[in-house]
Order: structure tokens, then C-alpha cells, then sequence
């Protein structure tokens, strides 16, 4: 039997490490039999690199190409459909290519094709449910989501653990000694944080006996960095322009250093614990969006209010010593995920023979 074409989309913020990163993990092994076409959008080639693409794959910058290109394969009965993973804003732009989706992926189906759609979360998964939503999830073989609000406001698929979580070291490889450091990264869109949260940081740093480092992942959050390393009295490691992977892995290289990485980004604490750093969410400004992701893999607990110093130090100092807790849940998300890409590739690829394909409701 034939491999279908697989559209996929991978396309995210060209600024921010994490997006590329996350739609690789995805997008790695993916389809091996099929060619695959990649819509990146207006992304850079930093960002593109990063994604891990193959010399088959075909690129595509406008959606209208790749959208057209995809109902005319799939006509022939030669297409199938996979999402782009991370979060989605349920605005206008959203609901009209929603829409162009969901018949695309009718066509597909009816067709003989395959729809997947996986590793998505909603920004604000509250107010008015979307009907077209739960219609696009519904007509999908697959359907996974990344927080179980976002599963419930689609009303459709089943909750995995972020893609992100595949990526790293292994966990075998990493201890707990030679981690000097505690490292801190913010987001810079945010208000500056406020003297509480500087002295929370100082003072957990202070009874864990570590440096304060400070990293950005994101090229936004650049100015917050400088503006909280002056404050800290830190060590600075500014944003790393050129190439996405290699910035990534630069600072996976400086979270392998670190024994805690505070942050209020979500891909940055992800990567922290997949490089064996005890991530503790100690946010200026509060999002459940952070809480709800990690508690698909039982970190939401890894958290601290900066508002209350003394709150703050306990429980960083206790969870300090739950290394080998993160490690063993890092270990647990990335067997759901290998078993959801064989479960992807098993209904993408009829010579795939690792995994039997399954509907998920």
C-alpha cells in the first residue's frame, strides 16, 4: 500500500527557542515512508533549522499553497493531515483557518485519509464553547491535548504530556552533582517583579548555597534579563541570536548546570527538567497556563508565591531534593509520547508495523 502525503504544520514564534523545539519532538520520526509537506510560514531560517526537517521534506511559506496542494492530494485519496502542537488563540484568524481545516480533514476522511491533531492547548480555555472546534477534534483518528481544560473546552480527544517533554537528555546520564547554579528566566512581557520576588530568589539561592544565573530563551525577554541580573547581582547569559539548535543547545548545556531554574515560561522549566534541574514556577504575574501543562505529568506542584518570602524558601529548599521525582516523571511523559508517535505512525504509515493504530475518542 501507498504512504499518504502528510501535511503538517510547524510553523510558531520565531523569537522563542521553545517553539522549534517542540514541533521537532513532534515532527521527529514522523511519516519516515511518506513525503511530507511542512508549511513554516514566515519563519526564519534560525527557526527553520531548528525543526529537524528532512532533504524530502517540502517546504511551504504561504498556507494557501499548502492548503491547496493538500485538497488536491487528497482528491486522489493520497493526503493525510496532522496539526501543528503548541497553543492556539481561538480568535478570527483561528476560527477561519479552523474552518478551512475541518473540511479539508472531511474530505480526507472521506477519502480514506488520516487526521491527527496532537499537542495543542488553548490559550484561555473558558467563556463560549466552539462548536467548530469540537467538530474539527472529533473528525480526527487522534486527537490529543496538552492540559486537561483545553480537552474539556474542545469537548474531544484525550490529554499527553507537551511534545517537549521528548526532548533532552537522558535521564540516566544525569546527577545531581556539579549544579551550581540556580538559574532564572522571565518573561519580558510581563511588569517588572516586584522586590518580594527578588528577595524570594536571593534568599533561595542564599540556603542552597548556589549562584544566580540569568538566561533567556526567549528574544523578548532579553531586557527583563539585564534588568533582573543588575537586580540580582547575577551572572548574565543574554539572548543567543543565529541558529534556534544552537541556541537550544547552549542552554540545555547551562540547565545540565543548574540544580533549580526558576522561571514563568512553560518550554524553559520543560527544558530544565528534561536536563535534570528541579523546575520551580515563581511567577511575577500568575497564568494557570503553567500549572495546568505540568500537571499532566505531576509537576504543577513544583511552584512557589513570591508574595510570601518565607513561603517561597521552604518550599523551594524542600523541593530541591526532588531530583530523582523529576527525572522519573520526565521518564513517565516520554513513554506516553513514543507511544502516541507509533500509535501516529501506525495509522500515517501502512508499512509501519511497531504499533497498532487506535482510534482516540
Amino acid at each position: 500500500m501507498r504512504s499518504p502525503e502528510v501535511f503538517v504544520a510547524a510553523h510558531g514564534q520565531d523569537d522563542n527557542v521553545g517553539d522549534p523545539a517542540l514541533r521537532r519532538a513532534m515532527l521527529e520520526g514522523l511519516a519516515p515512508s511518506s513525503v511530507r509537506h511542512v508549511l513554516v510560514g514566515a519563519a526564519s531560517d534560525a527557526y527553520v533549522n531548528a525543526l529537524g526537517l528532512r532533504d524530502t521534506d517540502i517546504l511551504y511559506r504561504s498556507r494557501r499553497e499548502w492548503q491547496a496542494t493538500a485538497f488536491r492530494r487528497a482528491v486522489r485519496g493520497r493526503a493525510a493531515f496532522v496539526s501543528n502542537a503548541g497553543e492556539i488563540q481561538l480568535n478570527r484568524r483561528r476560527r477561519r483557518i479552523n474552518r478551512v481545516d475541518r473540511v479539508l480533514i472531511a474530505l480526507i476522511r472521506l477519502t480514506g485519509g488520516v487526521a491527527i491533531s496532537t499537542g495543542l492547548g488553548v490559550r484561555q480555555p473558558n467563556g463560549k464553547h466552539s462548536p467548530m472546534l469540537t467538530s474539527l477534534i472529533r473528525a480526527c483518528q487522534i486527537a490529543t491535548w496538552r492540559d486537561e481544560p483545553s480537552r474539556a473546552y474542545a469537548r474531544a480527544g484525550v490529554v499527553r504530556p507537551d511534545w517537549a517533554f521528548a526532548l533532552g537528555s537522558a535521564t540516566s546520564e544525569l546527577s545531581n552533582e556539579d549544579r551550581p547554579y540556580l538559574l532564572v528566566s522571565m518573561r519580558g512581557d510581563t511588569s517588572s517583579p516586584a522586590s518580594a520576588w527578588t528577595d524570594a530568589v536571593t534568599a533561595i539561592a542564599r540556603e542552597l548555597g548556589l549562584q544566580v544565573r540569568v538566561v533567556s530563551q526567549v528574544e523578548r525577554d532579553e531586557d527583563r534579563g539585564e534588568e533582573l541580573a543588575r537586580r540580582l547581582d547575577a551572572e548574565l547569559h543574554p539572548w543567543q541570536g543565529g541558529d534556534h539548535f544552537t541556541a537550544e543547545t547552549d542552554l540545555r548545556g547551562r540547565y545540565r548546570q543548574a540544580r533549580m531554574v526558576v522561571s514563568d515560561r512553560l518550554h524553559v522549566l520543560i527544558f530544565a527538567a528534561t536536563e535534570g534541574a528541579v523546575p520551580l514556577y515563581l511567577p511575577n504575574v500568575a497564568s494557570a497556563k503553567i500549572p495546568r501543562t505540568m500537571a499532566v505529568v505531576d509537576l504543577d506542584g513544583f511552584q512557589a508565591d513570591a508574595t510570601d518570602v518565607e513561603s517561597a524558601v521552604a518550599t523551594a529548599v524542600s523541593l530541591s531534593s526532588r531530583q530523582k521525582d523529576v527525572l522519573e516523571r520526565v521518564d513517565a511523559a516520554r513513554a506516553e509520547l513514543a507511544e502516541l508517535s507509533r500509535s501516529m505512525n501506525a495509522l500515517l504509515d501502512p508499512r509501519v508495523t511497531s504499533g497498532e493504530a487506535r482510534d482516540v475518542d
